[in-house]
Formats: C-alpha cells, structure tokens, sequence
C-alpha cells in the first residue's frame, strides 16, 4: 500500500525550521512528509533533514506538475503545500501550488487571493476598488512617476518595495529630493538585497509587474503598529494572537522591529477590537481562504485602522511561539489539518500570564559576519525562554540597507515596563562582529 503523504514544496530556505516542525507533525498524524527545495541546499544538508527533500532547479509549473507525478508513483499524495510560496522566475510559487492542488481535488488558497496578497500595490487597488479604507498610494515605475506619485500621496510618505519579505528597502521621505534619492538608491542595491532574488517579474490582470524597477509609494501614517495573526478557513477569518510593536525603528533605508509584545500594550480591548474587524474586512475582501495569514497595520491618531501588508503565511520570528504559548495553537499541527480539509478543534487558550515578547537584533552595517558573541549568556537571563541565532560566520550581510535577522529571542515577564527591561539587557549582552 502507497503511504498517505503530504508534499511540501518551498523555495525559501530560511523556512526549513518551519519545514522541520510540519515533518513531525505529520509523523505525528500518521502521515510521510516530502519537500520539494532549492537546489542550493548540498548534499550533505539534505543529509542532515529529518525527512525527505528533493532539491530542484525548475521551478516552472509543468517541472512541478512532472515532479509530482513521479512521487505519485510510490505514494497517495493527500495534500500539497507551501510555507511561503513566494515568487520565482516562474511565477508565484503559492499560486503554482494551489493549481497543483486544484488539478487533483486537493484543498488549497483561492490562486487570485495570493497574487493580492503578494503585491502591495495590487492589494491596494483591490481594497479601493471595494470602497475598503486604505492609505492613499501610487505606483513608482521610474524617475518621471516620482513627481507625480507625490502629488497623489503627500508628504511624508514611505518608498518600499511593491513584493518583499521583511523590512528592507523601506524609506520614509519628507520631499521629492528624499525620493530621487531613496529610488536611485533602491535601483543600485536592490539586485544584492537578502530576498530580492524572489522580486522576480509577473502579471496580475492586465498589469505587468518588475518589482526590482518599481516602488510603492503610500502615505506615511503615524500611530502604533500592529501585526495579527490570523487562520483562514474555508468559510471565516479567525484572528489569533496580535502583537504590538513597541519598538519599530526606521533607518535611511530599512525599518527594524525590535520589539514585539503581546497582550497589546498600548491599545484598549475596544480598540483591539476595532482592529479584528477592519483586519477580517481586508481578508474578507481579498478572498484569501485556507491559510494561515500575517497582517500587519497601523492604528492612527484618528483611532483607525489602516493596513500595511498581508501575508499569506504564518509570520516569523517568534509568531510560532507566541500562537502556542497564548492560544494553544500548534501551527504544524494545524497546517497538517489545513491541508487535509479537517475541521478544526482548539483547546482553551493557556492561562498566560504577564507579556510575552520577541526581541530581534539585526546587524547594522555591510560586511562580512564574523561571528555573534553574548548569546550563552542572555540566554541564562531570568525570563528568556529562549534565543536563537539565524546567521552562520561568513555569510556577507547588507545591514546597512536591509533588515537581517541575526539573532531573536523568546520573553517574558510580568508587565510591559519589565519585558522592556529584559530587551535592553538581551541587547546590551549580543554584540555582532561584522568585517
């Protein structure tokens, strides 16, 4: 008999932790797990996985479709997913998947939903288009478009990337000399960025898309920045956990969060709750349906609340953690129900007590990592859970354009004054040598 299997295919390595939790748990179900990964990996790390991966090197829909067919031979594949399904040369990779999916009667994400969700632009325009409140914006294709984007939006206003992971390439600019400067500067860096290599050209409708060429400009909105988590199901949006940005730093050409902090420190439960509503009628609105989904905004000084991006996949740094330690919600577990189609069945949220916290250090110059010191040590600190290091020595580091994660780690403590405290000791123990 051919085993009951689940692929997962991912072309983003950064997500093997990911990779590694949904492996276990869907031993734990009783289930094969096979991923399908860049071939980048070598020999002797496909060695070291705990499952079974199958580098590749094409990345088109029919190389998948084909490779998919092969491992049908010798099992009953009953789900097909993705981490983060981000953008190859190919197209959207979430996209290519949810077709595999849907040739075979598989659940999956609506494939419309995804491009969305992966552009900001187009997430926007779509979010207008239903009359939902979003920030005013303009597309940004050359030096001509500058004058004219600013006119539409106003300053201040943020320059940023129109796909992207993580905070890089995220400018705010006060006058048309900061944006001429800050889009010179993207088109001369942006091919050595950390992600960019997924920027990769692409259609949605009748629009043409080159995301190493263009930018977004939206209005720059003060106020507190929140990201949500939130599972998608078949037929509803169910929130999770929110965390509150407490510390959001923002460089020449890079925002850094520092500091992530739930339960929400600086808003009340009405307002939180005004939050969930606008978030449910953004996701509502861009049709995404089962998957998990990270949503970040902002809640203004007019009390309103106005998306930044949506993300079509759990978010990273500590978001694991935080869902397990708050909810009770195990993201490979539900990742493994989300793919077979089963109904979901939540325990009681733990009776968490205090604040919960991630704290991420990022390297801020160019170089080369040498290595990173203190991090045995802030790990003995009374309320760390735990600290993990992201960056291997010898790896070259664009840390003073980009957003790098070198270091996180996981807090606690009894009050938003005392997680605030055991940030700044974490930081005054991790130093990152850059060469």
């Amino acid at each position: 008999m051919k085993p009951l299997t689940i692929i997962v295919i991912e072309n983003l390595i950064i997500r093997l932790p990911n990779l590694r939790a949904i492996a276990a748990a869907a031993t734990q179900a009783g289930l094969t797990m096979i991923a399908i990964v860049p071939d980048a990996l070598t020999p002797d790390d496909i060695d070291a996985l705990p499952f079974r991966a199958i580098p590749i090197s094409d990345w088109s829909s029919d190389g998948l479709e084909t490779m998919v067919c092969r491992l049908e031979r010798h099992a009953t594949v009953v789900g097909i997913g993705t981490c983060i399904g981000f953008f190859t040369p190919e197209g959207l990779l979430g996209a290519q998947v949810a077709e595999l999916c849907a040739r075979r009667g598989l659940l999956h994400p609506p494939v419309d939903a995804l491009y969305l969700a992966n552009n900001k632009f187009a997430m926007r325009q779509r979010l207008r288009d239903r009359n939902v409140y979003t920030a005013r914006y303009a597309r940004v294709i050359g030096d001509a478009s500058l004058v004219v984007a600013a006119e539409h939006v106003g300053f201040p206003l943020i320059l940023k990337p129109v796909v992207g992971l993580g905070s890089s390439f995220i400018s705010r600019c006060e006058n048309i000399a900061d944006m001429r400067r800050v889009f010179r500067h993207y088109q001369e860096h942006a091919r050595h960025g950390y992600y960019t290599e997924y920027f990769c050209a692409h259609d949605i409708g009748d629009e043409h898309f080159e995301p190493m060429r263009e930018m977004l400009a939206e209005e720059a909105i003060d106020g507190y920045e929140i990201s949500v988590e939130c599972l998608c199901t078949g037929h509803q949006i169910l929130p999770l956990v929110m965390h509150d940005k407490l510390d959001v730093e923002q460089s020449s050409y890079s925002s850094y969060e520092n500091l992530l902090v739930s339960p929400p420190v600086r808003l009340t439960l009405n307002e939180q709750q005004q939050i969930l509503i606008y978030t449910r009628v953004v996701l509502n609105t861009l049709g995404l349906r089962n998957s998990f989904c990270h949503v970040e905004l902002r809640y203004d000084s007019k009390g309103r609340a106005s998306i930044i991006e949506v993300n079509p996949r759990v978010g990273g740094m500590r978001v694991r953690e935080s869902l397990l330690a708050l909810r009770g919600v195990d993201f490979a577990a539900v990742y493994i129900q989300q793919l077979l189609g089963k109904p979901f069945c939540f325990p009681e949220p733990p009776m968490a007590s205090g604040y919960h916290g991630m704290s991420a250090i990022y390297p801020r110059v160019s170089g080369i990592l040498r290595g990173i010191h203190g991090v045995e040590a802030a790990r003995r600190l009374p309320g760390v859970l735990s600290v993990n290091n992201h960056i291997a020595p010898g790896t070259s580091i664009g840390g003073d354009f980009e957003e790098v994660f070198a270091v996180d780690a996981w807090l606690q403590a009894d009050t938003p004054a005392a997680i605030k405290a055991l940030d700044r000791k974490v930081r005054e123990l991790i130093k990152i040598d850059i060469e």
